[in-house]
Parts: structure tokens; C-alpha cells; sequence
């Protein structure tokens, strides 16, 4: 009986079997139409050419043939490969183009003689070339570093500085900065480098691709100095003094660059001219006419002060 059964199993998958190789045979001779990629490369580049811009590493054709075909253009064909020589596509201005009418042709005779080509789908069949022309120009970090609360963003600084450009002499030109791709680098507590890859500029090429960005954060700190007072715009034969002579101006600073500070790095002003529009006066406004770059804010405990007004003459 189990003989039996292993004969009757045996024999089912044979028809099992038989019919599925022949559903597949019919199938595949049915005719179908698919996008097959293929792959560009430009061969035979001179020693002394850099490509700024490539064309596409791949386009699609849409193609229409036996299934059986397909298969093998899709998964076994190394047709899928056309190379086009350099020299037959370059032209004027440090651009190539590649005619569409061209590229047919030539996969015509990469397809089988059943094969009709519907379509070719591709973003661009041009190429840019320059034959030595290159430039150095600064290389800017494209984005915004900020800092968590309390801190504050002391400087960015961008490793290389600067990049060669490499392209036609009409594109150079036009080209006096690169720009990293504009990404944020937010919330930062300490000194971090980031790795930004480097904007692309169409027709153009660099000499690097990314570069690094280094964030330095410092923490913040506050600080009381007491500066004098100076008046400006008073008349030669007089004298104005204020009471009291200095003031105290709160800062906010870096913690880093806290112990540079000095009062005579900061200038406290009244302005005597400030008399003339409301004689009746009794006090003069105070003005912060100066500061150290590295102060993020500074500000007066007292906004006024009381002055007395004296000949010199």
C-alpha cells in the first residue's frame, strides 16, 4: 500500500512538473513590454580631461520582445554595457552631448533583431568637461550652528578653507565661493566636527567632496565691570561732568574669554548735544558707544546720570 502511494505521489509530480515547464515555455513566448536599464561610460577620456559633470550612470529603455528575451536582456546580457568614446561626443564650450538618434543606433545592435525599442528614459544625455582650467576659491559652511541654553556658538570653522574648482574657463568666471550643502548643526553643548559633503555646482567639479565643520561652544558667563564716563560734543569752552564719573555695565561672555575683559575695552557715553533739544534737562542718557566683538550682550544697571556744566574760560 505504501509502495503504492509513493508510486501514485511520484507520478503527480511528474504531471506537476510537466505542466508548470510548459505554462513557463508559453509564457515567456508571449510578448511583454519592461524598461531595461543600461549603463553609460564614456571610454577613451584624454590624460589632461577631468569630466565636471558625468552623464547618467544609467538610463532605461523601454523595450518590447519575447519573454524569453527579456529574461535575458534583464538578468544575463552584458549588453546592458555601452561605451561611447569620448573624442565622437565632445564640443565646443567644454560640453559633450550625446544625440538620442545616436544612442538608438547603437542599441539596435545591442538588442536582438525581435527587439523594438519604445522609449529611452534619461534626465540628461550631456556631459561637461574641462581641459586643465581650474581655480582655488574659499569653501563657506552653508547652514546655522546654534547652541543649547547657556552656551553659545564661538566660531565655525570649515577644514579645508578652500577648494579647487575644476571646469571651463566660462564657468570659472562665474564661481567665487563653494558652499557646503546646507545642513543645521543645532543644539550643541560642546565643540563638535561635523562631516557636510560639499554643494554640487552644475558643470563644475571640485577637488574634494565633503569637508569638515567644526562647531566651538563655549559656556556662558556673566560679569560687573565699572567703566568711566565720557562725554562727547561739548563746546571747547566748557566742561561736563557727570555724577557719579563711572557706571557699571553687566556683560554676557563666554566663559573662555571672560578673564580678557577690561573696562577701557568698553566706551560709556553722554552726549551734550542732548542739552540743546530739552534745556530743562536734569539728567543725560547713557550709551554703550562700544564693545569688545567677543561680548554677546552687554547692558547698563543705570540708564542716566546727573552732570554739572562748568567754564573753562
Amino acid at each position: 500500500m505504501r509502495r503504492l502511494l509513493s508510486k501514485e505521489f511520484f507520478v503527480f509530480l511528474s504531471f506537476l512538473l510537466m505542466s508548470g515547464v510548459f505554462w513557463i515555455l508559453t509564457t515567456l513566448n508571449e510578448t511583454y513590454e519592461t524598461d531595461v536599464e543600461v549603463r553609460l561610460e564614456l571610454a577613451d577620456i584624454p590624460g589632461n580631461t577631468v569630466i565636471t559633470e558625468p552623464l547618467p550612470d544609467t538610463i532605461r529603455v523601454m523595450v518590447r520582445d519575447k519573454g524569453y528575451y527579456l529574461v535575458k536582456y534583464l538578468y544575463f546580457d552584458k549588453t546592458r554595457v555601452v561605451r561611447l568614446p569620448f573624442h565622437m561626443y565632445s564640443g565646443q564650450q567644454s560640453r559633450g552631448v550625446v544625440a538620442p538618434s545616436d544612442l538608438l543606433k547603437i542599441l539596435r545592435t545591442r538588442f536582438g533583431e525581435t527587439c523594438t525599442i519604445l522609449a529611452i528614459k534619461a534626465d540628461h544625455l550631456d556631459f561637461y568637461y574641462s581641459h586643465g582650467s581650474q581655480k582655488k576659491v574659499p569653501l563657506i559652511y552653508s547652514g546655522t550652528a546654534t547652541a543649547k541654553t547657556n552656551f553659545y556658538v564661538m566660531d565655525v570653522k570649515v577644514d579645508p578653507d578652500s577648494v579647487v574648482v575644476m571646469a571651463s574657463k566660462s564657468a570659472l568666471d562665474t564661481i567665487n565661493a563653494v558652499y557646503t550643502e546646507p545642513k543645521d548643526i543645532e543644539a550643541v553643548d560642546d565643540s563638535e566636527t561635523r562631516i557636510i559633503p560639499i554643494a554640487k555646482i552644475w558643470g563644475a567639479k571640485t577637488n574634494i567632496a565633503q569637508a569638515k565643520v567644526r562647531v566651538v561652544v563655549d559656556r556662558l558667563t556673566e560679569r560687573v565691570l565699572n567703566v568711566p564716563v565720557t562725554a562727547i560734543n561739548v563746546p571747547p569752552q566748557l566742561l561736563l561732568k557727570t555724577f557719579p564719573g563711572r557706571v557699571d555695565i553687566k556683560v554676557s561672555v563666554g566663559a573662555s574669554m571672560a578673564s580678557r575683559l577690561r573696562p577701557e575695552q568698553f566706551t560709556i557715553t553722554v552726549n551734550a548735544e542732548d542739552l540743546a533739544e530739552r534745556s530743562m534737562k536734569t539728567k543725560l542718557k547713557l550709551t554703550i558707544a562700544s564693545k569688545p566683538d567677543y561680548v554677546l550682550k552687554a547692558w547698563l544697571t543705570t540708564s542716566e546720570v546727573d552732570y554739572v556744566i562748568e567754564r573753562t574760560q
